[in-house]
């Protein structure tokens, strides 16, 4: 069986993993967003995410500290690997002290501020490249590819903005701070994103050929675009003044 999840909370897609495996089905592959997964007992197995040092490797160290622990490296995606364990073999957490929680979660966060300042880069590539176009589809193809790199550079803030709230309360409790109750509710609003992948759409739209009602549905989609970019800055701006 295979089914299509997009992920960017490895939390998440932790507890999807588990769940999928208490239902008797037990992940044995993914690529690209589409997961794979064979029939096992109900339970057989505890799933665990974890962030590597590498890209698409780990180190004989953590495979064979894996090994000894009795866990199954399932996949690697990026820096992400997907382990399993026998629940009949005990709990399996990757993490049991605060430090290295906070550790682990440190890098998630320097991981989404790479991938910022890597698509943040893109941005300006396509900027450059639909200066240069000569028609629309060559000017408004980069725009509509900047629009999508926008809505994963909210995502990925959002994901920062969730990390730091779980780092203000790991260091809270080993008493390095107090819980950042500042942070809730600054998360960019997904309204922005939606308004700027409608926007995308209208861009990759080619122009009007003479058809009223085709004309009617891109300026209909151009100004809802432009509604919900800007009722989610308004709701994000407001959640930055809590």
């Amino acid at each position: 069986m295979v089914k299509f999840r997009l992920y960017f909370n490895k939390d998440e897609e932790t507890e999807y993993l588990n769940t999928m495996a208490e239902k008797g089905y037990a992940m044995t592959g993914f690529c690209a967003g589409f997961y794979s997964f064979d029939r096992c007992r109900p339970g057989e197995y505890i799933y665990q995410v974890d962030i590597t040092e590498g890209f698409f490797r780990v180190s004989n160290d953590y495979r064979e500290f894996m090994r000894e622990m009795g866990v199954e490296i399932i996949c690697l995606w990026g820096p992400w690997v997907i382990l399993r364990k026998k629940a009949a073999e005990g709990p399996f957490v990757l993490y049991t002290d605060v430090e290295s929680s906070i550790e682990h979660y440190e890098k998630i966060k320097k991981l989404f501020k790479i991938v910022i300042i890597l698509e943040i880069i893109c941005i300006a590539l396509e900027g450059v490249s639909a200066t240069r176009g000569t028609d629309s589809f060559s000017v408004g193809l980069p725009l509509a590819v900047s629009c999508l790199l926008a809505v994963f550079i909210l995502v990925f803030l959002r994901e920062i903005w969730r990390v730091n709230e779980i780092l203000a309360e790991l260091r809270a409790r080993i008493g390095q701070e107090e819980p950042n109750r500042s942070l809730r509710g600054r998360k960019p609003s997904l309204i922005l994103c939606l308004g700027l992948i409608l926007n995308g759409a209208g861009y990759l739209m080619p122009e009007p050929d003479g058809s009223a009602l085709y004309t009617a549905v891109k300026g209909i989609i151009r100004a809802l675009a432009l509604i919900l970019m800007g009722a989610g800055i308004v709701i994000t701006l407001r959640g930055c003044r809590k």
